[in-house]
């Protein structure tokens, strides 16, 4: 029986949390309006995303937790899949302004592309965990695209995307136990841009970003002395520093 902090990565819901943490402050902080409708299409299609990866990746030979849970399970998940998509559809129909739909509707396009390039028609040395990176990010800030003004905005969404890749990119390497590219050195390059370049024009996001590189930073230096599912587990926790920095978005973003 796996352990209790090991279930929100294997049920695959720690990803559409930190999608939604990340919505909020962006909407917050780029005084953008979430609807509920959004907040849960948004979270819904993260989960239908990376249940549906897990289980294409599961029909491989990894022995991974999330992997051999899918592999086991994929009958029982398999209307439980359905049924939230047709949910999805449906909010996305009903419920979402046209302009929101429209922007969804490219990013859904993207991601069936990437399910072609991974698992359909896969390719070979090519930055997956970049290009998942992108559209995490892109997603998560969704509903603010519309309240993007100068460059620092742009800025934020883009350190975002590098927070992800990072996530992606130190999983895979500390789950290998492989000595790949240095995650402390990319971390602390984001902290450095999130504090000199965009902490005076969007303080809340940039504390955000810093605080969420400096938890990476922490992990890579502590991965030898923790287990493959705790480094799992506290990858994504370090990407939850939005629980911080939402009672100030208000004022100081």
């Amino acid at each position: 029986m796996p352990r209790f902090w090991l279930w929100p990565n294997l049920l695959s819901l720690d990803a559409p949390v930190v999608a939604l943490l990340w919505q909020i402050l962006f909407a917050r902080c780029f005084h953008a309006d979430v609807s509920p409708a959004a907040a849960a299409l948004l979270m819904l299609a993260v989960w239908l995303i990376y249940a549906a990866d897990r289980v294409f990746d599961a029909r491989g030979e990894s022995k991974l937790p999330r992997h051999e849970f899918y592999r086991r399970n994929w009958r029982a998940l398999a209307p439980v899949w359905s049924a939230g998509l047709a949910i999805g559809a449906w909010l996305a129909w009903t419920r979402l302004p046209v302009m929101l739909f429209e922007r969804g509707l490219l990013l859904l396009a993207a991601v069936a592309l990437y399910f072609a390039l991974v698992h359909l028609a896969p390719l070979r040395n090519w930055p997956k965990e970049a290009v998942v990176a992108v559209l995490f990010a892109l997603g998560a800030s969704l509903a603010a695209w519309s309240r993007i003004r100068s460059a620092a905005d742009v800025a934020t969404i883009v350190l975002f995307s590098c927070l992800c890749w990072i996530n992606c990119a130190a999983i895979e390497k500390w789950e290998r136990r492989i000595n790949g590219w240095p995650v402390c050195l990319a971390a602390t390059a984001v902290a450095a841009v999130a504090v000199l370049l965009l902490y005076r024009e969007r303080p809340v996001l940039s504390g955000a970003e810093t605080a969420s590189a400096i938890a990476f930073v922490v992990l890579d230096l502590g991965r030898n002395r923790l287990s493959r599912d705790a480094l799992r587990v506290l990858a994504d926790v370090a990407l939850l520093s939005p629980v911080l920095f939402l009672p100030l978005a208000g004022t100081l973003a």
